[in-house]
């Protein structure tokens, strides 16, 4: 059985998301060790048995938010139906919005929003899942401005993403037809994978730079409880540009960190080098039933 397009889309839209925070064998893999070894960011995880401060959308910090207007549709789903004590998709929606501008300080006023309900039963609780795009045309060619995930009943924060197509916007056009040529040219392999990987990781004072980056906007998703650990994953390009020869060369790394909070959340937390923003926070992983098969 074969689910409708518009659920199509926005799982295309989060698997993307979740690829950001998993190692990939296109990634440039750092062991865990050697980071904290080289910064002081790790730390040992003491005993706990901190009450969970679930961050619900009154404790978001909205200085200067006015609520958008939004083309919101729902995802036709034939596998899941909201419970009676879940959200509206309306309702939803605005959370996410509300949740876009915290975390990326921007607004989707006039934007379209796919939602999405599941209720899988390999986690603990049914989501709604969030697309956000220009048009609704936009969503159906999978051109996703945001992707959001919030819980379906309490509206906790849980992934948000923003998406990066990962060209600069002075060139992107040139640079989009020149990386997808190196990419299907099977006689540049390697030149092709170094693009992929991109340059050579921060040193390990700017990695502790980027590390407390991560920490704070991971205290945001996390409404203020204590940060017990974070560690460096990995890296991957960001966004690609042109040297002074004419190569096409890496002009932005993304690096992923895990982070710890004191309740034994952790979240995997993407940041921009060149621009020190956020690309994505995830949790969802912390929803996971444990010993389900």
């Amino acid at each position: 059985m074969r689910k409708v397009k518009g659920n199509e889309i926005i799982q295309v839209a989060l698997a993307a998301v979740l690829s950001i925070g998993l190692c990939s064998a296109a990634f440039v893999g750092v062991n865990n060790w050697a980071f904290a070894a080289a910064t002081s960011k790790t730390e040992s995880i003491p005993a706990n048995e901190a009450t969970v401060n679930i961050p619900l959308a009154e404790t978001v910090s909205a200085e200067n938010y006015q609520k958008p207007e939004l083309d919101v549709y729902e995802a036709q789903n034939e596998w899941y139906s909201a419970s009676a004590d879940a959200l509206s998709y309306e309702e939803a929606a605005q959370l996410g919005a509300l949740y876009i501008w915290d975390m990326f300080g921007e607004s989707i006023d006039g934007k379209a929003v796919e939602m999405l309900y599941t209720a899988q039963p390999y986690f603990t609780r049914a989501y709604w899942h969030g697309a956000v795009a220009d048009t609704r045309a936009d969503l159906e060619n999978h051109d996703t401005l945001f992707t959001f995930t919030i819980c379906a009943v309490s509206g906790e924060r849980i992934d948000i993403s923003k998406f990066s197509l990962g060209f600069t916007e002075e060139s992107s056009s040139e640079v989009k037809e020149v990386l997808s040529a190196l990419m299907n040219d099977s006689s540049r392999r390697d030149e092709a994978a170094r693009v992929r990987l991109g340059g050579e990781l921060p040193a390990p004072a700017q990695l502790d730079e980027y590390a407390q980056v991560a920490e704070d906007f991971a205290a945001k998703q996390f409404c203020g409880t204590e940060i017990i650990r974070i560690e460096f994953r990995n890296a991957a390009v960001a966004e690609f540009g042109f040297d002074e020869n004419g190569n096409i060369v890496m002009t932005g790394q993304r690096l992923v960190f895990a982070v710890m909070d004191s309740t034994l959340r952790e979240a995997y937390v993407t940041i921009n080098t060149e621009t020190k923003e956020l690309l994505s926070i995830e949790t969802q992983h912390n929803d996971v039933v444990p010993g389900y098969k």
